[in-house]
């Protein structure tokens, strides 16, 4: 049986765990033009409704679609 460690490098663990916690990237709606900073984790998890046409960084200026009306989703 293999270790535990070997297991989650290959599914992509290493990756995942280099990730910043409290990184966090500010989004601007442009249906609505609300603004909301956002963690990454919680972005990439899908977590915050928010949808940004591009690859979101830490401590970044986005701008995308928050999902928050009928104007605003993508």
């Amino acid at each position: 049986m293999r270790d535990f460690g070997s297991w989650f490098s290959e599914r992509g663990g290493e990756k995942a765990a280099e990730v910043d916690t409290d990184a966090t990237a500010r989004l601007r709606c442009t249906g609505c033009g609300k603004t909301q900073t956002v963690e990454i984790k919680a972005y990439e998890n899908g977590d915050t409704g928010w949808y940004v046409w591009e690859e979101v960084e830490a401590d970044g200026d986005y701008e995308g679609r928050c999902g928050g009306s009928q104007f605003c989703l993508p």
